[in-house]
């Protein structure tokens, strides 16, 4: 029978997951990946969305750049938005975007703004990004079991899939099974009020912070 830890503490939790939102900035860089990572992003800057997203998000992980924008650049977009300033939002989340270009929320951000500016072929470049990068999550799992988790390069990619998917995070913990680790969420669905467990696969954001911290 396998064997499963389960860490309660939600103090070790929060410290966990800030470090491992900081890791990839400091994870080993691989030079394949890089490489692979910037073609795939010239493919799509030249406006080419044939790629394999899922390989794009893996070898950002593994490469050079980041791969999740700055939360303090995420707070003043979405206020920006909110206060209906559309230019500088769309501005900001551009520059985001160059920074960190698997970022699902900066291109809904961006896709947001566009639409309020009557820019639909740039909303829809966003558009796209945001249903392949999503789509690359889901694959054909429900999340339901550990075995049948979603595979995500961050936690914030957690969160933002699950906001597409109407679910609001009741509690988080971190469970190592079979020499793997994932994040369990308790969550509700929003639309039937219905109590879900969701399970995340959170190898590579523990491998950045094993990284990080060597």
């Amino acid at each position: 029978m396998a064997e499963t830890t389960t860490r309660h503490s939600n103090r070790f939790s929060v410290i966990i997951i800030a470090i491992i939102c900081l890791a990839p900035a400091f994870g080993k860089e691989n030079p394949e990946a890089t490489a692979k990572y910037e073609k795939a992003l010239k493919q799509l800057k030249a406006g080419d969305l044939n790629v394999d997203f899922k390989a794009l998000r893996l070898d950002c992980s593994a490469s050079k750049y980041e791969c999740e924008a700055d939360s303090d650049d995420r707070k003043a977009i979405r206020s920006l938005l909110n206060e209906k300033k559309f230019e500088e939002a769309l501005k900001n989340a551009n520059k985001a975007i160059e920074k960190a270009f698997v970022d699902i929320e900066m291109h809904y951000f961006a896709f947001i703004a566009n639409m309020e500016l009557k820019k639909q072929d740039k909303a829809d470049f966003h558009k796209a990004m945001i249903k392949g990068l999503l789509d690359s999550i889901q694959e054909n799992k429900r999340g339901r079991s550990e075995e049948d988790a979603f595979v995500v390069i961050n936690v914030h990619e957690e969160y933002v899939f699950l906001g597409f998917s109407n679910m609001a995070v009741k509690q988080q913990s971190l469970v190592d099974k079979d020499g793997h680790s994932f994040d369990v969420m308790k969550c509700t669905d929003t639309e039937n009020n219905r109590d879900i467990t969701v399970y995340f696969n959170v190898d590579i954001p523990m491998k950045s912070l094993k990284d990080a911290l060597q």
